[in-house]
């Protein structure tokens, strides 16, 4: 029997739902202190689960968007057309802009709150990071925290043209240069223009212009990916707060984003069994509104069953986001089974609202 076909498209389409899981349990509180330090804290399960997904392999969701992005952004593009440029424009007014602006006045309303920073910077997002000077930066977020990526990407959109002459006309140095911002840290959270979104966004749009399988390249480094994912993931947990965290951190992701597909590419060599269209589909609602809806009665009522031992700690974590983002899924799927209407983004987009042959 014959292996089944995987192309990079079919990897981008099945890997959306997965990564926005991860999404949701880096969303995902206990209500316990946050710091929990191999180091500092001694060791328990509880303590591990929340460092091996919640400060760890959550840490690869956005990278590989944001590689998908610009890959798609620039696909089969062979030369600069404004014309064209003007259509994915317009076309992400509807599929980015919209719904940044209705998610994030969704959250004013449950805030009963407003003010012009609640779409732009409203909070802090994350966990500070130190960059190579030792100085410290923190990630801002619009109020819907999680959107600070579509923020991002809409920035890093308006800027194609800039990355595309960066791209064609500085080919030898434009991308190890932004490698080198995003990986000293220095200047890496300015609101919608991070050296994390610019350097990403580049990466794939370097390979599309290029007219590189964009599975192919990683499935060229998946030995090595492998090896440094997991040293890298090992050395974070084991130095979570301190200095040394943040380097690890963004070398972590630069190789998860290889790790990503080459995993995503065996796991469906391996299996005929896909997830169905609409369910991948559903990956942008379950994005969009699980840090609007958090569901704070089911784990209060968790809590009050189970207790606060390490187990129910460590059971609510694993289990509570797969929950929430189960619930989001049948809500979409039962929207679009009773209205039988597709909601204003491309299936194939992954989270950037453009199609394969855009």
């Amino acid at each position: 029997m014959n292996a089944p076909h995987v192309s990079q498209f079919d990897v981008m389409s099945q890997l959306r739902l997965p990564l926005i899981v991860l999404v949701t349990f880096a969303h995902s509180y206990s209500g316990v202190a946050q710091d929990y330090s191999l180091l500092s804290s001694g060791f328990d399960i509880y303590q591990v689960l929340k460092l091996l997904v919640g400060q760890t392999l959550t840490k690869l969701a956005v990278p590989v968007f944001f590689v998908m992005s610009g890959y798609l952004f620039f696909i089969h593009l062979q030369q600069w057309d404004w014309r064209v440029y003007g259509q994915k424009l317009k076309r992400r007014l509807i599929t980015l802009l919209l719904p940044y602006v209705v998610w994030n006045l969704l959250m004013a309303v449950k805030l009963k709150s407003f003010s012009w920073s609640m779409l732009w910077v409203y909070v802090s997002a994350a966990g500070k990071q130190t960059d190579w000077l030792g100085m410290e930066h923190q990630l801002t977020a619009p109020a819907n925290m999680p959107l600070w990526f579509l923020r991002d990407l809409m920035v890093v959109s308006l800027l194609s043209p800039i990355i595309y002459i960066g791209v064609r006309k500085c080919r030898l140095w434009f991308l190890p240069l932004l490698g080198l911002l995003y990986l000293s840290g220095v200047c890496p959270f300015v609101p919608g223009l991070s050296a994390y979104a610019v350097f990403f966004f580049t990466l794939g749009a370097v390979l599309s212009l290029a007219g590189k399988d964009l599975l192919q390249w990683s499935l060229r480094y998946e030995r090595l990916a492998y090896v440094c994912f997991i040293g890298l993931g090992l050395a974070m947990m084991l130095t979570y707060r301190t200095s040394v965290f943040s380097s690890l951190m963004l070398c972590f992701r630069l190789v998860g984003v290889v790790v990503v597909f080459c995993a995503a590419y065996r796991v469906m060599l391996a299996t005929a069994r896909r997830l169905p269209p609409i369910v991948c589909d559903a990956s942008y609602f379950v994005y969009l509104a699980h840090y609007v809806v958090f569901f704070a009665v089911a784990d209060d009522a968790f809590f009050s069953l189970f207790g606060t031992s390490q187990l129910s700690l460590s059971l609510h974590y694993l289990l509570c986001p797969l929950l929430k983002a189960a619930v989001f899924v049948a809500l979409y799927v039962l929207y679009r089974k009773m209205l039988k209407f597709t909601l204003p983004y491309s299936r194939c987009s992954t989270k950037c609202g453009c199609s394969e042959k855009s």
